[in-house]
């Protein structure tokens, strides 16, 4: 185990540029946590105390509605960094997770304290430009997501976060590309603001037309300009 630690935070693309020392220090300070499918790994309202890494597995945080709809806002693969936000206002104000995270699938991750993340990024301009980084382009992704929620239809959101979700989880195969993880009808409603059943007929409308394949809860895009499309439309 304490080589296989050590070997992630050597490979870990945001700890990996660390002096030794600092990344030693990280490594000491990292607490393993396995997490069932479905597991809380903080729940709206918790304190923030804790960053994470994921080491392996798939991970979501969601936003809940007044009345119990449910929006899925980020997915988060190995290497990921979760929590960076409320890390950055941690800086400046005491506030709690605004958010909801759960694991998608058995999942692993590495419990960082906050506050020595924190003095990391303060001393090494490197992490706290790749933090920075992150928090950007997952706003804009996030940004993207809202226009298309607001003046797409359902078939065009879908498309869209298809081909959002192949920059990440795409794997090619003499088909297309297959999206390497596995959502339900349910998962991918909460991605673009729609109820399972229009999901559903959406998923039939696209396999009829030759554009994806489902198979054991995956897809595999066929058409990724027709996708591409779709999605503008």
């Amino acid at each position: 185990m304490a080589r296989d630690k050590s070997w992630y935070f050597k490979q870990n693309p945001l700890t990996a540029a660390l002096p030794l020392a600092e990344r030693d220090l990280l490594e000491r300070l990292a607490e393993e946590r396995e997490l069932r499918k479905r597991e809380p790994l903080w729940m709206a309202g918790d304190a923030v105390r804790q960053v994470f890494l994921v080491r392996s597995g798939l991970l979501k945080t969601t936003r809940v509605s007044e009345t119990g709809h449910e929006l899925t806002l980020h997915l988060f693969q190995r290497n990921d960094l979760l929590g960076e936000t409320d890390l950055i206002l941690l800086g400046t104000e005491h506030r709690p997770h605004e958010t909801h995270c759960e694991s998608l699938e058995e999942s692993t991750v590495f419990a960082l304290p906050a506050e020595a993340f924190l003095k990391t990024m303060q001393h090494h301009t490197e992490i706290s430009m790749a933090v920075m980084r992150l928090v950007a382009e997952r706003r804009r992704s996030l940004e993207r997501r809202i226009d298309s929620l607001l003046f797409k239809t359902a078939h065009a959101r879908l498309a869209a976060l298809f081909l959002d979700l192949q920059d990440r989880f795409g794997v090619r195969d003499g088909r297309g590309t297959i999206l390497n993880m596995k959502l339900t009808h349910r998962e991918m409603a909460s991605l673009i603001g729609a109820s399972r059943e229009t999901v559903s007929f959406a998923i039939l409308d696209l396999r009829r037309d030759g554009l994806i394949l489902t198979e054991d809860k995956r897809v595999v895009l066929l058409d990724e300009e027709r996708l591409v499309a779709l999605a503008r439309t």
